[in-house]
């Protein structure tokens, strides 16, 4: 039997999935700025999504809503978040489209996203994984 709590469980599944998109970004971004602007555009992949996205947020804040000064409040507004921008995507793809064009214009916007997304989830892999 595992004493693994909740935490631990979603950091070990969102911190490695942050990492490897976080090192795809990183390392095709000029693939990756083609594709936000083409196959990625529209609004029907934006609605399809925020489907996954809103489950996946719905899943973390039904196991996980603990609004605590500790580093699993990481956790809780990560899961929020996908609750929100999930809600978004479906509710208003055109709009997402349009705010994810401005805020991922140029090479070096996607890079700023892909360390963000990158030291996030180096932190949640190793709280995930008991490293630290």
């Amino acid at each position: 039997m595992s004493d693994m709590t909740n935490s631990e469980l979603i950091a070990g599944l969102a911190g490695p999935l942050l990492m490897a998109v976080a090192a795809a970004l990183l390392i095709n971004r000029r693939t990756v700025a083609n594709l936000i602007t083409g196959t990625l555009n529209g609004p029907e992949f934006i609605f399809f999504s925020g489907i996954f996205t809103l489950l996946a947020g719905l899943a973390i804040v039904r196991t996980h809503n603990i609004w605590s000064a500790e580093w699993t409040l990481l956790v809780t507004v990560f899961g929020w978040l996908c609750v929100i921008g999930g809600t978004a995507r479906i509710i208003w793809p055109e709009r997402v489209t349009g705010l994810r064009n401005a805020l991922m214009r140029s090479e070096n916007a996607i890079t700023a996203w892909a360390l963000v997304s990158l030291l996030l989830g180096a932190f949640l892999t190793a709280k995930g994984y008991a490293l630290v």
